[in-house]
């Protein structure tokens, strides 16, 4: 048998799952805590710090992030937790969470707190549920995350941007804990399908802040609320029905039937429908509310729905009112409550009680006081509504108001009339904004949407998605536009006008105009995600069809006229994953299968497709994926496996100019008690979210947030290779024992393969490192807590206050090895990676580091004892020296003898040390006999 070597001269392929005579040289049977990289092959992952938290009046003692409602009597989900990230400069950085856990609201419960409702759980037993519950935000910092303060103390009857049962209801609706019916926006549904929060909210960044949307809520136009019966002031008289919503945007005109002898009521009187006070006319609300937009400075309308401006309704004819009476514009419309506050067109105080400021005039007029007309009668035309039926130089045709008359004309532009004119913002996204404007408190409130200022349902009929009331999936801006995906089409907002999705002038169709598209294309698609990319607008459908939206080019904006709509590859694609975009690619993914996107137009070509990354993979990806990120600065993308929620996936994939240099699979195992609900991507920082138990799962099912902060790059050679590392002072000696005990404020029972850290403080030069011998567990003060013992007296006090330590779970590092084949030695007339038929049998393997602290080689051959040999580093120039310290070899090697056939052995490298390890090479040396006559070059 002749000699032969069998060199690996890096791991930085990953995990490979192909056959082993088809896997490259640098592919592993498996790879686990572990960095991979062409510049290193392989070493031992960066362990998880644990982040803090603190409050705006300063920290506290919680190790745990106080997002509300996670115990509620509803019950805590982790399905019911949605996360937004958000990065401002590079500096600023947020975490937007959002918890729809809560019960669906009962109308006929209202708590006496603006910022409280109340639910009915047993006959008398009433639970009130607080609204900041719902949403909580965090500054994102490197060592803790301040919490930041969310306002809703703009209650129920404020038409400012607050907190409402309007969006009390859009969050909550399909939540996962209820099996009950939900409303929204007047509107019961029974039975919603519970659906993971993937696949219930979706959310973009916008300004300060994001647009969150709901996936379940079909999107509708505002019903017609000014059907009124007849001509009488008696036959208005109605009940505030109690589902009414009041809501974010909303001007609110409750008039009493027999005005001006009856008090006007309250604003509590109106929020509570169970008051017993007087009857009110029936809520009519203003088709047009007046908002600046704080970043273009524009006026923008937003409102209710009325089909016909003839039937809203005016006071009843009287000497007080005959102004009223005849303010008449076109087709009779009475427009009373869409004058401005000055003039005062009634005397309000020869009407005893009666708060006009508040039931007239809700607008506070745009002309300064000098430019306005000093009119005293709406006779004068002060406030008539005019039609303009041709457009006129640049005034398109439509509906305009008098704002004064006696000077040079200022006319307004009002919706138009007909059914399906004013969007439902409470069916469609809300804006989660911090107001820095103001006091920097964080805000919610909904999309200021624009109602159809031109045209009828016919000639202007909006986007058809509102017609079919489709549910969207998916929002992006891209070329200046609000691209909308509901489930078969996508419409995008007018040009530099995210809000405004109707044609400006229906006589004149010009490019800024928004854009309809409809996404069958050979077969229904229903859509999932939309990603904009360089030149194009991605779309990933989950009927294994992915689209591009093209129009335009540098110089042209997409248009009406040249947009394009286009299948370009056919892959199945997972619902629930976003496609991520990581440097020059963007990558879709589904069952056990990841894709890659290359579009035509990054190399001005016509044609795009997809391929799979993962075939050498098959069998090793998972089959559900829960949260998903991209970090550029790594080339990685990391996703969560959906069933085993403590294990995370790495994807590395680099490129020199057309060449693949990587196309690496591994994974990182955490604590069996973490649960990954989400991740964020910093550079080269990686933030996680884990849900882990209160305590004991025979003793309590609660669960909690914590924070880890992880390097994706290598750290420095003292850092402890621990996760979850905890600082604390509450140490005693037990003199019984010979034993430290330490006091952790939290339940972690997988400190029994941990190790306590002694800081530099307690020797001046390096950590040292000490095993837990023994894990308890404890009920103090309500919460369960973790005591680790360690041998020997480590308590040492300076200035009566003990020193500190660090607790931490230690982590194993795993590399399985491929099974080795004898492979043809490149230019000696054969190909490279040329596999020859033979028996290998391996006689030893010698394994180089760089920078290493302890590692095992274990050897496991057919049906033998598993053979395990350690090295330990013997650098005794290095400055850590100790026994009981971190040590590190700066270069070194270890032969270990394998003994066994190749297809016969299993080789792993494992490392539960606190030590870093990196192995960057491995030579087998053993006897190789062909089955063939020729010989080995």
């Amino acid at each position: 048998m002749p000699l032969t070597r069998l060199t690996i001269n890096t791991l930085s392929g990953g995990v490979g799952r192909q056959a082993p005579t088809k896997r490259l040289t640098s592919e592993a049977e498996n790879i686990d805590n572990c960095l991979v990289t062409v510049e290193k092959s392989v070493e031992k992952r960066p362990p998880l710090s644990r982040v803090a938290y603190s409050t705006q009046a300063g920290p506290t003692d919680s190790s745990y992030l106080p997002v509300s409602n996670l115990d509620a009597p509803a019950g805590f989900n982790p399905d019911n937790l949605y996360f937004h990230y958000l990065d401002i400069d590079g500096f600023r950085r947020y975490c937007i969470i959002i918890n729809r856990a809560g019960y669906p609201w009962d109308p006929t419960q209202v708590g006496d707190d603006y910022g409280l409702f109340r639910k009915e759980v047993s006959p008398g037993v009433f639970v009130d549920i607080n609204l900041s519950h719902f949403i909580t935000v965090f500054r994102i910092e490197p060592t803790e995350w301040v919490e930041e303060p969310v306002d809703i103390s703009a209650g129920l009857e404020s038409n400012t941007s607050g907190f409402n049962r309007g969006i009390f209801e859009y969050l909550t609706f399909g939540n996962k804990d209820t099996e009950s019916s939900y409303r929204v926006a007047n509107q019961v549904y029974s039975n919603v399908a519970a659906a993971s929060i993937d696949n219930t909210f979706g959310s973009m960044d916008y300004n300060v802040g994001c647009i969150l949307w709901n996936k379940l809520i079909p999107i509708d136009y505002m019903p017609d609320n000014g059907d009124l019966d007849g001509e009488t002031a008696s036959n208005w008289v109605a009940q505030v029905p109690n589902d009414e919503f009041i809501h974010s945007g909303d001007v609110i005109n409750y008039k009493v039937a027999n005005l001006p002898n009856t008090q006007v009521p309250s604003n509590e009187d109106i929020i509570n429908p169970n008051n017993p006070g007087n009857g009110y006319w029936r809520n009519v609300r203003d088709d047009i509310d007046f908002e600046i937009d704080p970043d273009t400075l524009e006026e923008n309308e937003i409102g209710q729905n009325v089909e016909n401006f003839s039937i809203v309704p005016q006071y009843p004819a009287s000497e007080v009112y005959n102004d009223v009476r005849d303010a008449n514009g076109y087709k009779a419309q009475r427009m009373m409550h869409h004058y401005y506050d000055d003039p005062r067109l009634i005397p309000f105080d020869e009407v005893a009680g009666v708060d006009f400021f508040k039931d007239h005039y809700q607008f506070t007029s745009p002309l300064a006081a000098e430019e306005r007309d000093d009119l005293t009668s709406i006779a004068d035309g002060f406030g008539k509504v005019y039609f303009c039926r041709n457009s006129y130089l640049t005034f398109p045709s439509g509906f305009y108001r008098a704002t004064r008359y006696s000077k040079n004309p200022y006319f307004e532009r009002l919706r138009s009339e007909g059914p399906n004119t004013v969007i439902d913002h409470r069916r469609m996204p809300i804006i989660i904004y911090k107001d820095t404007a103001t006091d920097g408190n964080w805000r919610v409130a909904h999309m200021p949407l624009f109602p159809r200022r031109a045209g009828t349902s016919l000639s202007n009929p909006g986007p058809k998605a509102l017609e079919r009331k489709e549910r969207i999936q998916s929002m992006a801006i891209w070329k200046n536009r609000m691209w909308i995906a509901t489930d078969n089409t996508i419409f995008a907002s007018k040009a530099n006008s995210f809000f405004n999705f109707w044609v400006d002038d229906v006589t004149n169709v010009v490019e800024t105009d928004p854009i309809d598209i409809q996404a069958s294309v050979g077969a229904y698609n229903k859509l999932s995600y939309i990603v904009p990319f360089q030149t194009i607008l991605f779309v990933a459908s989950s009927g294994s069809v992915q689209f591009e939206v093209r129009g335009g080019s540098i110089d042209t904006g997409i248009s009406p006229f040249n947009v394009e709509f286009r299948p370009t590859s056919f892959y199945s694609t997972s619902k629930l994953v976003e496609p991520q975009r990581m440097g020059n690619n963007i990558f879709f993914m589904d069952a056990g299968r990841m894709y890659m996107y290359l579009s035509g137009s990054s190399f001005n070509d016509e044609y795009s497709t997809s391929i799979d990354v993962s075939t050498q993979c098959k069998g090793y990806l998972p089959s559900t994926f829960g949260p998903v990120n991209a970090s550029s600065a790594i080339n990685s993308l990391m996703f969560v496996d959906g069933d085993n929620t403590n294990q995370m996936y790495f994807f590395t994939f680099r490129t020199n100019g057309d060449q693949v240099i990587q196309n690496a699979f591994y994974k990182w195992i955490f604590a069996p008690e973490d649960n990954i609900v989400s991740m964020k991507s910093y550079e080269k920082d990686l933030y996680l979210v884990s849900r882990r138990p209160l305590g004991p799962s025979e003793s309590t099912s609660e669960t909690r947030l914590v924070v880890y902060l992880a390097s994706l790059e290598t750290v420095p050679l003292a850092t402890p290779m621990v996760d979850g590392l905890v600082k604390t002072a509450n140490i005693n000696y037990n003199i019984n024992s010979l034993q430290t005990q330490i006091t952790l404020p939290h339940y972690d029972p997988s400190l029994e393969d941990g190790y306590v850290i002694l800081p530099p403080e307690w020797n001046n030069d390096a950590y040292t490192v000490i095993p837990i011998v023994g894990v308890g567990v404890t009920f103090e003060g309500g919460i369960y807590k973790t005591i680790v013992a360690i041998d020997g007296n480590y308590f040492q006090e300076v200035e009566n206050t003990p020193l500190p330590v660090y607790v931490g779970r230690a982590y194993q590092m795993n590399i399985e090895l491929s099974q080795q084949v004898q492979r043809s030695t490149p230019g000696r007339g054969t190909s490279s990676n040329e596999v020859y038929e033979g028996v290998l049998n391996l006689k030893k393997a010698l394994f180089r580091h760089l920078y290493s602290g302890p590692y095992s080689v274990v050897v496991r051959r057919n049906n033998r004892p598993d053979t395990e040999v350690m090295f330990q580093p013997t650098d005794l120039n290095n400055i850590i020296t100790r026994t009981d310290q971190l040590r590190i070899d700066t270069f070194g090697e270890k032969s270990v003898n394998i003994l066994s056939f190749s297809e016969k052995v299993q080789i792993f490298i494992q490392s539960s040390f606190p030590n870093p390890v990196n192995i960057t090479n491995i030579t087998f040396t053993g006897n190789f006999r062909s089955s063939k006559a020729t010989a080995i070059e």
